[in-house]
């Protein structure tokens, strides 16, 4: 989260003072920060779009702006760290902002409670299993965890295959698996081609921990946004209060 600290130096506060009232100085900094913090979302997502490869519309669209208020001129620029499902832009995109090592997922914590992986293994996409933003859908995924046994139960809700006729005619138990092919350990899809019978990676198990650099800089970012433009916003948010001032 990126905060945005209106307050001006003391040179700049005796100034607002002389032209404004009580009244109208925290409104003029609560503008401030606000406008300050829209120039750092447009910022972000301008690095976001260069850095990131193949972003989704979820990712780009889950930065936030929070305005500030008279009472506390701090606004805030923040990734959506909940929603109704899936893992938030906050927890995933941690690694791009800040670098380093990456903890397990949600999915490989499911294979790893399974006994299917290693807790010291990673489960890294294929190439020829992503999607056209490089990862495996959500969907996939959920239909994996649930033909290996390993999908979450809530409220008395069951995910994974059974024997029921509703579940074989999904077929998930029976198109997915995991184990060792060709000396290869990871998830994989049964195929059925002209050539007969095969097998498709889906996930590899990887015994190298993945590291990621930093490639969103964003409170560095934020910081250079603030300082370049911060006497334009706080001198335009005074003009405005004094022009609305009763």
């Amino acid at each position: 989260m990126i905060r945005i600290d209106a307050h001006p130096d003391i040179e700049s506060l005796s100034r607002a003072m002389r032209l404004l009232d009580q009244k109208q100085l925290p409104f003029a900094l609560a503008l401030t920060a606000t406008k300050l913090a829209k120039r750092v979302k447009a910022g972000a997502l301008d690095v976001m779009r260069q850095r990131l490869d193949r972003p989704t519309a979820t990712t780009l669209n889950s930065l936030y702006v929070k305005a500030a208020k008279k009472t506390n001129p701090e606004a805030r620029a923040f990734f959506k760290d909940a929603w109704t499902s899936g893992v938030p832009a906050d927890t995933y995109l941690q690694q791009a902002v800040k670098g380093g090592r990456r903890p397990h997922k949600r999915f490989e914590k499911a294979l790893i409670a399974k006994g299917l992986m290693k807790s010291s293994q990673y489960a890294i996409p294929s190439p020829g299993a992503t999607n056209q933003y490089g990862n495996v859908s959500r969907g996939v995924m959920m239909k994996i965890l649930s033909a290996l046994g390993a999908a979450e139960t809530s409220s008395g809700f069951q995910a994974n295959a059974t024997g029921s006729k509703r579940s074989k005619r999904k077929g998930n138990a029976q198109r997915y698996f995991a184990g060792e092919a060709d000396g290869t350990e990871g998830i994989w899809e049964r195929k059925k081609t002209a050539f007969g019978d095969a097998i498709k990676p889906i996930f590899l198990f990887s015994d190298s921990e993945p590291k990621y650099r930093t490639l969103m800089p964003l409170f560095k970012i934020a910081d250079n946004i603030v300082q370049a433009n911060y006497m334009t916003e706080f001198t335009s948010a005074m003009e405005h209060a004094l022009a609305t001032a009763r």
